[in-house]
Order: structure tokens, then sequence, then C-alpha cells
């Protein structure tokens, strides 16, 4: 009988190996079907693989090591259900955002119009939780603090339903780990330091977004993760199942927030790296088979999540039928089309001569005046002209009305004006003459005091860098004649013939003398000027904040037969001109969210969990809700993430010298999956410092719950050396071992330990359920920066 030498058996060691790789790929169970982005890379694949495994298989696990993996996913959820649910129903009150978005499902529910940033998905789910317990809208969500009990808001139902996106979180987080090769310890710490996450806890049981967006950007990941898993068996039913899966989850991820373009882009990426490697001829890919997979992905991963995109904006105009708030954002074809809309009931040409008043699109004042004066010194010392005020009131008054002169044919305006209002009948060849028109020259005389609207060289009270308005009498100089002078321009007028019409019609006033147009913006006067709005002239003359609209014409009202003739004379609108038109207002209203806000950071903090986010306060029981990160995790998940990197650099100097740190098996996990997951983090996290608009700590969240897996890869990569021990291959798979070693085992009680004392130290100011006193307040004040109320 012959005895192998080290070559010899080393070969046939190899040979039996591939042989066993090559049966499981048949049979659709092997390792190597495990996802290299995000999946375990198994012993199949190395020549001393098989003698570990069939070593260790041959030790029976015990029923409990087993079924390890159930009941860890059992504790997951429980946790997960337990920190969220948690006294829900307090505060009673409206909390942080759920003035916008609690208003927002108000508003499906009594199907009036309105307009937000984000599109709309989250905003109907959240619609759908009170609808289904009988909500009916009533409730506007219009003031931070405002009683949910005095007003009859199902409020707990609502929160609850929103909560149960939110508990999904952490398991989901716990079956993408397992499913990525992760061993139960690893996957269940990473799930526990989501569930016992301060900022996702708060966050996740609100009236809010970001939990439904954030469901469905995980479950996209798990999918995908599922779906390439299944490579070596494309174009069966389950290959099918987790790639439409993933289009479907991407397409409701970016339905509930532009955000989850960031995950699209995640998944794009992945899968331009698969198909490379598909398209190499030594895969044994025909051109056929490389098309069929490029057709499929295409179709399941941008056809689909573009056609749930379109196909949710179409369910959000059909509900939303009625005139609302949000008209005043859009053209008037578009208001045109919501019942009930003014457009729709008034809409008259403006003739030279009428008493109108004129009605700021954005802010809803209107131009009013009055005898008062501009005081001689303004609080900054700078000297006014002492000129009759003129301002933006939130009312409409008699002072708020203006006739229409034209700046030209005077003698036979008054000529007109005087048979006008002898009530002789006017030709119509004579009134057609006297309509407005785009880019006429008029003066505006303001009815009450008989005095022209002006704009002269004298700044305006609170707007140093924009011109005063004020008014003139008729006996006006040369020189004040000039400054009384406007142009009108009417947004989108085809012909200079274009009418200008009470409603529809959207003008700016132009000075034709100084070029500047009359604009106003939401900060008030002081007392002086009864606390009204800003007029001022604004050098920049073709700003979306300058349109005005025409309410209405003095005594004027449209007949039945009027009203039935401006009906029939709506234009259409398709849902393809609706659509393109919302996209554009969102995307520019957005990268307007400039302006700055006390509890704004910049992404550069984020990690480092410099500050927080106050969300609700309640002065007499000194209780706060701060929006704030989990310290411990935060910051464990950073050096997760720093360590990834030193390793990744090490082991690959080491790889170059041909000197093996770790087996070849943890090296290319670490690399395959656990840069998969660090490449989610960058996706998630990096794309907020290229953007202009004021930026929260909770933009960070998706970003955050894949540095916490990062901890799992850190984790399993140090203290978990035989992979194909302790590795999982699916989620439900009878785990083989659990713990390599005591230090395994106290590492991984001293990390939940640890974030679970946290979470229950920093739970007063996420929850806003327990008063504390000033030396509590601050003892939370983990740093400085910590801008926590009641630290006095």
């Amino acid at each position: 009988m012959s005895v192998d030498g080290p070559s010899q058996l080393k070969e046939r060691l190899l040979v039996k190996s591939k042989t066993k790789a090559k049966d499981a790929n048949a049979a659709g169970d092997s390792d190597a079907q495990q996802a290299d982005a995000g999946s375990a890379i198994t012993s199949s694949d190395e020549g001393d693989g098989s003698i570990r495994r069939s070593s260790s298989s041959s030790r029976k696990a015990s029923s409990l090591v087993r079924r390890s993996s159930v009941y860890a996913l059992a504790l997951v959820l429980a946790v997960s259900m337990g920190t969220r649910f948690w006294r829900i129903w307090d505060p009673a009150q409206v909390v942080f955002d759920e003035v916008h978005f609690g208003k927002f499902a108000s508003y499906y529910l009594r199907r009036e119009y309105y307009f937000d940033v984000h599109p709309p998905l989250a905003k109907m789910v959240v619609a759908l939780g009170g609808w289904l317990v009988g909500y009916d809208g009533h409730f506007l969500f219009d003031k931070i603090g405002l009683d949910y009990m005095a007003n009859g808001v199902p409020f707990i139902a609502m929160r609850a339903w929103v909560a149960g996106f939110g508990v999904a979180i952490p398991p989901l987080v716990y079956l993408t780990m397992a499913e990525s090769g992760y061993a139960v310890g690893a996957a269940t710490a990473t799930a526990l330091l989501v569930a016992l996450d301060n900022a996702l806890v708060t966050q996740g049981r609100l009236i809010l977004l970001d939990n439904i967006m954030i469901f469905f950007m995980l479950a996209a990941v798990y999918s995908y993760v599922r779906f390439f898993k299944l490579r070596y068996r494309a174009f069966g039913a389950q290959w099918w199942l987790w790639l439409l899966a993933t289009g479907t989850m991407l397409g409701c991820a970016v339905s509930c927030k532009m955000v989850g373009l960031l995950t699209i882009s995640l998944v794009g990426g992945t899968v331009i790296y698969d198909l490379w490697r598909i398209f190499d001829i030594r895969r044994g890919s025909t051109l056929s088979d490389i098309g069929r997979h490029f057709a499929a992905r295409a179709g399941a991963l941008i056809a689909l999540p573009a056609m749930l995109y379109l196909a949710f904006f179409y369910i959000h105009f059909a509900v939303l039928t009625r005139t609302g708030p949000g008209d005043a954002y859009h053209s008037s074809r578009f208001q045109m089309q919501l019942i009930d809309n003014p457009m729709t009931k008034s809409s008259f040409d403006v003739h030279y001569g009428d008493q109108i008043a004129i009605k700021h699109r954005s802010t809803g004042v209107y131009l009013d005046s009055s005898s008062a004066r501009y005081p001689l010194r303004y609080e900054d010392q700078r000297i006014s002209s002492q000129g009759q005020q003129v301002t933006g009131a939130p009312a409409l008054t008699n002072t708020s009305f203006w006739m229409l002169r034209p700046a030209a044919d005077q003698v036979a305006f008054q000529s007109y004006m005087t048979r006008r209002i002898a009530g002789e009948e006017i030709p119509d060849e004579e009134s057609q003459r006297w309509l407005v028109r785009h880019t006429d020259r008029v003066q505006l005389l303001h009815v009450n005091t008989t005095t022209l609207l002006r704009t002269h060289d004298v700044a305006s009270p609170l707007t140093a860098t924009h011109m005063e308005f004020t008014t003139v009498s008729l006996n006006q100089t040369a020189k004040e004649f000039a400054d009384a002078v406007w142009e009108i321009r009417i947004e989108g007028a085809a012909t200079n013939a274009s009418v200008v019409q009470t409603s529809s019609s959207f003008l700016r006033l132009v000075s034709a003398q100084h070029a500047v147009a009359m604009h106003t913006h939401k900060k008030k006067l002081p007392d002086w000027g009864r606390a009204h709005q800003e007029i001022n002239g604004n050098k920049k003359p073709d700003e979306k904040a300058n349109a005005w609209v025409i309410p209405l014409i003095r005594g004027r009202s449209a007949t039945d037969d009027e009203r039935a003739a401006m009906k029939r004379k709506i234009p259409k609108l398709s849902f393809i001109d609706k659509f393109i038109e919302l996209q554009a207002l969102m995307v520019k209203h957005n990268n307007a969210l400039t302006s700055v806000h006390p509890f704004q950071s910049a992404p550069i903090t984020w990690p480092l969990l410099t500050r927080g986010i106050s969300f609700w306060t309640d002065s007499k029981a000194r209780k706060q809700i701060y929006l704030l990160g989990n310290p411990v995790g935060w910051w464990l998940s950073d050096a997760c993430i720093l360590f990834y990197v030193f390793a990744v650099v090490v082991l690959e100097l080491c790889r170059r010298r041909n000197f093996a740190v770790v087996d070849s098996v943890r090296h290319r996990h670490l690399l395959r999956s656990g840069g998969f997951i660090a490449s989610a983090w960058l996706a998630h996290y990096f794309p907020f410092f290229m953007m202009g608009r004021s930026l929260f700590l909770h933009h960070y969240l998706p970003a955050a719950i894949f540095a916490y897996m990062m901890v799992g890869v850190a984790f399993q990569f140090l203290l978990f050396p035989e992979y194909q021990r302790y590795s999982l291959r699916r989620w439900n798979a009878s785990a083989r071992a659990l713990v390599p070693s005591p230090a395994a085992l106290l590492a991984f009680v001293l990390i939940v330990a640890l974030q679970a004392v946290s979470f229950v130290y920093f739970a007063p100011i996420s929850y806003g359920s327990t008063s504390l006193t000033p030396e509590q307040v601050r003892a939370r004040m983990v740093l400085s920066s910590y801008d926590l109320h009641f630290q006095k």
C-alpha cells in the first residue's frame, strides 16, 4: 500500500474540495453561492476549508445552539418592540415635525392639495394609519405642543402605526447580517445595538417619515443580499423573487424621500460590479446570457422603481383633488384642475379703472397702505423718507384696494372713467382697449388716500439692500412721476397681448425707473408698522418671491352663467404635466431650504455626535425630548469603521508580501462583505457634504445603521477565527456553534450591556416622560455642545 507524500495529499484534498463544490452548486446549496458583497465566502473556495468543516460538523450541536438564530431574532424583535412602544402615548402633544407630517396626513384625509419637498409614499402611509382608525383629518397639527386629547386625535394609534416600521428595523439588520454570513453572536450584537439606539428610538415612535423610509432602505439591501446569493441559480423562481423585491423596495424608499436615491446608488454600484464579473469570458457566459442578465436587472432595478415612483404620484394626485394650501406654489393651469379653486369660480379680465386687491403669492399678505408714516429713524439709526407707509396686511380691509391707471393717455382714460362711473354702456371695442396687458406701464392709485404707489432710492426699513416703498400725491413732480410708473409682467405670458386676469395671472410689478420688483417676506415690521410685513423693491426682479396675484375686483362677482363658462374653459393638464411641474418645484424648494436653524449641524459632526436636536419641551414639568444617538454605540461604530480601514490596508500589504495574517476565507469575507457594508455607510453619508440645504442629525440615521453593522463586521473578524464553524449560511439555518471563546462571550456581553446602560441613562431625554433636575440634565451633557434645556 503506497503512502501519499505531502504534495499528493494536498492535490487529492484540492480535487475533493472542488468536487464537493461542484456537487453543491448543482444542488443549489453550496456555500460558494453566498454573496461576496455581503455574504459568506466559504470553505469550498479553499483547499484547507473542508478539513475544518468535516471536523466541526462531526460534533453534534445542542438543540439550543441549532435554533439559536431563531431565538436571537425573537429577542431582537422583543427589545425593538419594547423600546419603541414604551409609553408611546407620552407626550400627548404635537412633537417636532409631527407638525408637518401629521398635517399632511390630515390633508390626505380631507383630500385638500398641499405641497411638500418630499415624495408622497411615507405621508400616504401615515394617512392610511389614521384612516384605518377612523380619523377624518379635522386636526391640522398647527403648532408644537398642541394637545392631542383635547382635539380628539387618535395619536396613539397613528404613532403605533408608524412605530411598527421602526420595530422592524433591528430584525432587518439581524437578517441582513445573518444572510451575509455572520455568526449568531455578531448578528445579534449588531441588531441589539440598533434596537437600543436612542436616536432611532426617538425618531421611531413619532409621526415622522424617516422610520418608513429606513425600513424600505434596509428591506432593499436585505432583498439584494438574498438575490446576490442566488447568482449561481440565475433566472430561477427565487432569483426573480428577490430581484423584484429589491426593485420594489428601492422604488418605495425613493418614494418616501429623495434620500432613497442613495440606496439606489449603492445597489446600482454593486450591480455594475456583478455584471462586470458576468462579462468575464472565463465565467463561460455567452453574449446572450449577458444580455439577459442586463435586461433583467435594468427592468427590475431601474424600470420597476421608476414605475412605482410614478404610480405613487398618480395616487397622490388622485386623492388630493380639492383646493388647499399647496395651490399657491403651482401654475394657474395646475391650480385650475382642483375642485373649488378660486380660479375656476371668478377669473375675470382686469380693466383700467378697476379697484383691485393685490395679494402676495407665497405669503398671502395684501398690498396695503394708510396715512401712517415711516419713523424718522429706524432701530439701526438709518434715516427714512418719513413717507406714507406701504405694508403687507394679513387680512383684506378697506385700505387694501388700489385702482389701476395707465401711465399714458390720461385724458382718454378720464373720459372713459367719467362715462363708466355715470353708468353708460361701454362698447366692447372700447372696453377691449382698456384691458390691462402684459408689459403695460401703469400707476397704482391707493383708493383710501388717493396717492400713487412709489419706490425710490431710499433703503427699506428691514432690508437695507432693497428700496423703500411709499406713496406720492397726484400732484407729483416729474421725478416722483417716474418713480410711480410700474411695468406689469405676467408670468408665462405668450405675447404682449396677454390680458391680466383675477386669480389666474401671476404678476410682477417692476419699477420702470429703477427696475426693482415689488417684494415682501415673512419678517414683521415693529409696532409702528402694525406688525405687517415689509414691502420693498427687490433688485432681482425675476425671483419667484416677487409674484403677486389679483384675487378680486371690488364690486365684481360672477354670475352662475359666468361660473359655468369658466369651468368649460379650464385647460386640461395631463398627469405627466402635473408630475413634471411638481418635481421641478420639489427640487427648487428643497435647494432653497438654506435658512439657519438653531439645531442644524454639519455632516462632519454627525458620526462624532457633537450635538442633537430639540424635539419638544414642557417648561412646567421640566421635561424634554432631545434627539441624540447612543454615545456608546456611535463612538464604538466610529472606531470599528477606522479599524476596518486599518485592517484592510494592513492585510493587503501583507498579501503583497505573501504573508498570511489570517486565512484567506476570513480575509475575503472582510473585504467583500465588510466592503459592501462600508460602501453602504459611505453611500448614505458622504453625499450630504455636497448638499447646500440646512442639514440635521437625523439625516445621518440611515448611515448610522450601517455604521452599527460595521461593529458586527469587526466583532466577527476579531473574535471568530473559525469562519466555517460559526458563520450562518441563512438566518434560519441550524447554527453549528455559538461562541468560540470566553473572550468573545465577554465582548458580546460588555458591548450590549454598555449600550443598554447608556440607553437607559439617556432615556429621559429620548422619551420626554421623566422630569430631570438641573443637576441630572447637566450630568447628561457628556459633551458641552449638547444644548439641553433646563440646565438651571
